[in-house]
């Protein structure tokens, strides 16, 4: 008889382990599935040890262990997995099993379908991650060159990209003369496809080249030698769900266990990669990258007019609505970048100042309009929550039916630009008329194949822009600014380089505030200055990386998030945490954040956190902190 100690694979679970009697000695990493509270859960081997060996503990325990029923012939999770979650441990405050969920994908975890089989190999590849600076097109060359370089030495590579989006596009740049080696993972695959990806990857007759999101990023392959991490700044890496893992951590911690190589290539690495790189714990692929040069040249539009009682803003200058008007006769096509989606992210009352907020999440509705039956119809929607009501006609505080919507949506773009040119062609591109990505292709396919006409979209377009396009527009960077993130600035610039990299022709930015030296810095597609004033602003303000932030997060009335800040105070009382409200509280339903900076984590500091009760969210260096 043995005793097995399995780590279970469930959500945020809190449980590290559990201990079952067992007649098979199975193997460590072996998948089993376990009695867990009158439920059958899947979970993994992490210790095996004879009864004999521990009969004075088991005399002691206060509990008697279950059997664990017999399982024919288990999986086995390969070793560099297992140690890629335990070196994790060290990061977040979470439990293997909670971050090996997070690390399988779907149909593993959930048992419809084994690991696949694989000899485990610890290469001696360079572990140290290389930092590749550079356009895009630029990037899939070096891309190609690297896989004829591993392929030449009987490798294998795995190119992992934030979407499935991007899954398409990079298999169309890097698929030539080697389509029978390559094998894709994507989430809009149907079962067949993927049952044939498993296959391919399967078979090591011949070296590999894998393109894959993050779901299917920790599949062990013997000869695997090289990942990229292709678009390393993207915010998709990051998990929704806790424990909020970053994709970008995990898969260079997976490199570093199992001695292979990592590059990380965007047009605007994240700054902290860039501080690294600068500091020689990052490598430097190429050259450094001092300046990018593009061909579509970013032109400033300073609007100086001024709104009257029976006139708004413009909203178009007479310089975009030119150069928009020359790229359509010429048969172009044109992309209008609107930061908020619906016709207005705010609404307000004017006599009283009432500003319409979800009672769920307390964040600000946005009003969204929609089509059913050929009649328009408002409505309230939060982006945080998902809650959806109709549009109120007067105000509940005050009773006022004066009330006016703040800030500038994609509908609202959309109208004004239907004023100007009604007859062109316009698409409409953003969560609301794309809610899906089978969607949001569908519509892209239908603009790209008209001769010509209008994209309008939010940030759920800027994927698909791979395509190119002849003109690219931001309405108001005024708006594309009011980001409640520490990465604002870079997130500008990094979408300003973005349309430019993506344009044939120009890039035209409307603003209403005097030309700064991010906007200097973008139109001479300067990297090295930002990342210099980058640095220097983050070092002073103790931004990540050279601090890290510690965001909690709480909720409940007033009375019960005050006591639980007690608590978390004291548990935390030597790491200083600044407690703060939500700003967007409400009376009957309060949240509270405990925020910590600290120069560098420990395990001291790490087991602290996972202490904390449950209800409490832990995020590390979430982008937003309010």
């Amino acid at each position: 008889m043995f005793v097995v100690q399995v780590t279970p694979l469930i959500r945020g679970t809190k449980l590290e382990s559990l201990s079952y009697f067992s007649s098979v000695e199975y193997p460590i990493g072996s998948f089993v599935e376990v009695p867990i509270r009158g439920k059958t859960q899947n979970a993994i081997v992490t210790e095996i040890r004879p009864v004999s060996t521990t009969k004075t503990a088991l005399k002691a325990a206060t509990f008697s262990l279950r059997k664990l029923p017999q399982q024919p012939d288990p999986a086995v999770l390969p070793e560099t997995i297992r140690s890629t979650a335990t070196e994790l441990t060290k990061l977040y405050p979470t439990t293997v099993g909670a971050l090996l969920f997070q690390l399988l994908p779907t149909d593993i975890r959930n048992g419809s379908r084994l690991y696949p089989p694989s000899d485990t190999y610890l290469h001696q590849e360079e572990t140290t991650p290389q930092v590749l600076t550079a356009r895009i097109d630029e990037r899939y060359v070096a891309y190609q060159s690297f896989i004829r370089t591993t392929f030449a030495h009987k490798g294998s590579i795995m190119i992992v990209v934030p979407t499935a989006v991007d899954v398409e596009h990079t298999v169309k740049e890097l698929q030539k003369g080697i389509e029978d080696r390559l094998v894709i993972f994507s989430p809009n695959q149907t079962k067949k496809q993927r049952d044939g990806a498993y296959r391919k990857l399967s078979d090591t007759t011949a070296a590999k080249l894998i393109i894959t999101t993050p779901s299917h990023a920790y599949l062990e392959r013997g000869d695997l030698m090289t990942i990229v991490i292709e678009q390393s700044s993207s915010s998709h890496y990051v998990m929704r769900q806790r424990p909020y893992l970053d994709h970008r951590t995990a898969l260079i911690t997976y490199a570093k266990v199992s001695g292979r190589s990592i590059l990380l290539g965007d047009t605007v690495p994240r700054t902290e990669d860039e501080v690294k790189r600068r500091q020689e714990q990052y490598l430097t692929y190429g050259e450094d990258a001092k300046r990018i040069a593009f061909t579509a040249p970013l032109s400033i539009i300073t609007q100086k007019d001024k709104p009257k009682p029976e006139q708004p803003f413009k909203l178009f200058s007479n310089e975009l609505v030119t150069s928009v008007e020359r790229a359509l006769e010429a048969r172009g096509h044109v992309f209008f970048y609107a930061a908020r989606r619906g016709l207005a992210p705010v609404v307000a009352c004017i006599d009283c100042g009432h500003i319409f907020r979800c009672p769920d999440s307390n964040t600000p509705y946005s009003l969204i309009r929609t089509q059913q039956n050929g009649e328009e119809e408002r409505w309230f929607i939060s982006s945080t929550s998902g809650k959806r009501v109709r549009a109120a006609d007067v105000c509940p505080q005050c009773g006022s039916w004066r009330l006016r919507e703040r800030g500038i949506g994609i509908q609202s773009v959309y109208d004004e630009w239907q004023k100007i040119m009604p007859d062109s062609n316009v698409t409409l591109l953003d969560n609301i008329t794309a809610p899906t990505a089978k969607q949001a292709t569908k519509l892209v396919e239908e603009f790209f194949a008209k001769k010509s006409g209008v994209l309008i979209g939010t940030q759920v377009a800027l994927p698909f822009l791979s395509r190119g396009v002849d003109v690219s527009a931001i309405i108001s960077l005024d708006a594309a600014r009011t980001i409640p993130t520490w990465r604002a600035d870079e997130y500008l610039f990094r979408l300003l380089l973005r349309l430019r990299e993506c344009s044939a022709k120009e890039v035209l930015v409307q603003s209403r505030s005097e030309t700064d030296n991010l906007l200097i810095h973008a139109t001479r597609g300067a990297v090295e200055r930002f990342y210099d004033e980058e640095i220097a602003l983050r070092e002073m303000l103790q931004y990540p990386p050279f601090y890290t932030f510690v965001l909690l997060t709480w909720q409940g009335n007033k009375k019960t998030v005050l006591d639980i800040e007690k608590n978390v105070s004291r548990a935390l009382s030597d790491y200083n945490p600044q407690f703060y409200y939500n700003p967007n509280n409400q009376p009957d339903k309060v949240e509270r954040h405990g925020l910590i900076r600290i120069k560098e984590t420990n395990q001291e500091f790490i087991t602290k956190l996972r202490g904390l009760p449950p209800y409490i969210k832990i995020q590390i260096n979430p982008d937003r902190i309010v």
